[in-house]
């Protein structure tokens, strides 16, 4: 019996001293995580005001005569003068607002009192240290158009957590508004409460020129017409026309310039045509996210135009909302002021209406033949010319709409010396090798795809190759002698320094018939370091008649007439030509990931130098 009470005895006694080391351990944990820091912060926070007396004691000339009036010196200040070595090193310039805390006198009665404030870490004074709330009337973020008069919205209220409700009349309101002048401009609002506590808040107000108001300008009829210089916009590193603005203020822009050859095959509308394939879901996607934000989804003129109705100026049919189009005949009726309109392009452009037979209208005008309509095939591969609406809310940031000097609506950064060519954007200009190159993609894998401006050239001379293989198939093929693909694979890098680009596996499209976007074919694929474009590839067009004999293209058909070949009038065409059809050489290529920019701003003017 007395050992079990013994042995009992002895288990109680373990766990009373347990429990006793238990609360001692929470009781020290509370001293130190809880109790010991904030005396250490009481302690130094009388150590800063301490010194901060001694400051005023010593610079008795600084203390504010006029009653109500405050000075302050700042945990900064005093550490610097050697006021206070001690807290400064016991809590170290990370932990302790050396700027923020301060010790403020106060003229009061006679006398002055003092303010102490010391934050270091996540302890800090009880002491009033903020700044008065000030509520602006309106926006903090207001856009007003070039030219409006700005008319200052003011001040709602300004509430003090001690001092109460303070007169908004004692604000001090700075920054000029220059409504003449594009640009963002700051207003600062500022007041202190009693306790010198400043509270300053800015409000942006951007001055804009929409660019709707500067169509309506220059329009009749919401229309640009005849040979007019001023409608010129830069987009996406692209140069377009401003064709028109809506009555939404939306404002319809087409390229200045074909961008491919692609066929207009379709089912009785523009709509779901390849066309409009090409348009939205290859040509859109290569647009940078910035830009894609301007655009609005809209509708296009869709309808079928008899022969005998091609000046008409009423559209019938649309399409259901899209990103891209392409314009009318109504909207070229529109620009035609009887003899001409800026929409006059040398080589045949498709438009988007349709005739008999899904048949589709496309426009010339040389001197030759000025403004002539044509109804072509669809299979036909002729230039396209993509439109856009933009937003209303669009806004014109620079420029005066001549060519030299066009609309820009978007300030995107241009590239800095040793920065990466892939992070640049489609349609910028590279000049390298002595030729000017357009970035037609950034690929995933990090390399820039890129085509040549012109044609190869040796002495001045366009570079020509035509089929020399014999009796075989006229289809593009890198690895057999006599074929354009084996003279460009083996011979066109005399012409060129092909020392940054990289091989990519290329696939070269068979068809067995006529070539289109949407076209029965074969594939083949070739590890290549140099090719040629597609008649599909943006930046494979050309955009005036030229002197020489054109130059080819990538794709192939199994028809041996069937020679895609871009020619002097701009437009692809398919040659029943001998096996000598002499053509030039626009380069394609791949830049390798690693390369670096070393100068420019990737304009026409001022291309892009590379680091070799």
């Amino acid at each position: 019996m007395d050992k079990k009470r013994k042995k009992f005895d002895k288990k109680k006694i373990i766990k009373i001293i347990s429990l006793i080391v238990v609360v001692v351990v929470i009781l020290l944990l509370v001293w130190f995580l809880y109790f010991y820091p904030r005396k250490f912060f009481k302690d130094n926070e009388k150590l800063l005001e301490e010194a901060g007396v001694r400051y005023y004691e010593i610079n008795k000339a600084r203390l504010p005569k006029d009653e109500g009036r405050v000075i302050s010196v700042s945990l900064n200040t005093l550490v610097k003068q050697k006021y206070l070595d001690g807290l400064y090193e016991a809590y170290g310039d990370k932990l302790c607002d050396l700027n923020e805390s301060n010790v403020k006198a106060v003229n009061k009665e006679g006398g002055y009192v003092y303010y102490t404030y010391l934050k270091c870490g996540n302890y800090e004074s009880d002491v009033d240290h903020e700044g008065p709330v000030i509520t602006l009337n309106g926006s903090s973020d207001m856009t007003i158009s070039r030219g409006d008069t700005y008319e200052e919205p003011g001040i709602k209220s300004v509430v003090d957590n001690i001092d109460g409700n303070i007169d908004a009349s004692k604000v001090t309101i700075r920054g000029d508004v220059d409504t003449s002048t594009v640009g963002t401009y700051e207003v600062t609002y500022t007041i202190s409460d009693t306790l010198e506590n400043k509270t300053t808040v800015t409000r942006k107000v951007n001055v804009l020129q929409s660019l709707s108001s500067t169509v309506k300008e220059n329009t009749l009829n919401g229309y640009y017409v005849g040979d007019v210089n001023n409608n010129y916009i830069y987009f996406n590193n692209m140069l377009f026309r401003i064709v028109r603005v809506n009555d939404d203020d939306s404002v319809v822009i087409v390229s200045n310039d074909a961008l491919a050859n692609v066929d207009y095959t379709n089912d009785g509308r523009f709509e779901d045509s390849t066309l409009d394939k090409w348009l939205n879901d290859y040509f859109y996607n290569l647009l940078e996210p910035e830009y894609q934000e301007l655009v609005k989804s809209s509708t296009w003129c869709d309808d079928v135009i008899n022969s005998d109705n091609i000046t008409t100026t009423e559209c019938s049919r649309v399409t259901a909302k899209r990103k891209v189009g392409i314009l009318s005949l109504q909207d070229y009726n529109l620009s035609f002021d009887g003899s001409r309109s800026y929409l006059d392009k040398s080589n045949f452009s498709w438009y988007s209406n349709l005739a008999n037979d899904n048949k589709a209208w496309a426009i010339t005008s040389t001197d030759t033949y000025p403004n002539t309509i044509y109804a072509s095939e669809s299979t036909n591969l002729l230039n396209v010319v993509p439109a856009l609406t933009l937003k209303a809310s669009t806004s014109v940031l620079d420029g005066d709409g001549t060519v030299s000097n066009p609309y820009i609506i978007l300030n995107l950064s241009t590239a800095k010396r040793s920065s990466e060519l892939n992070k640049r954007q489609v349609g910028e200009y590279i000049s390298y090798s002595g030729y000017l190159f357009r970035i037609s993609d950034i690929l995933d894998d990090g390399t820039t795809e890129v085509i040549m401006d012109s044609v190869l050239e040796t002495n001045g001379q366009q570079v020509n190759i035509s089929y020399t293989n014999g009796g075989k198939k006229k289809v593009y093929n890198p690895n057999q002698e006599g074929n354009i693909g084996y003279k460009i694979k083996n011979d066109m890098t005399r012409y060129i320094d092909t020392s940054l680009f990289v091989q990519k596996k290329i696939s070269v499209p068979i068809y067995s018939g006529n070539v289109t976007y949407e076209g029965k074919r074969d594939t083949k694929e070739y590890n290549l370091l140099i090719t040629i474009p597609s008649t599909f590839d943006i930046f494979s067009a050309r955009n005036s008649i030229a002197d020489d004999t054109g130059y080819w293209l990538r794709d192939s058909s199994r028809q041996d007439n069937t020679k895609v070949v871009v020619r002097s009038l701009g437009t692809v065409t398919y040659s029943t030509a001998s096996d000598n059809l002499q053509a030039g050489v626009k380069v394609m290529a791949y830049f390798d990931k690693d390369v670096i920019i070393e100068s420019g701003k990737g304009t026409y003017s001022d291309p892009y130098t590379l680091i070799d």
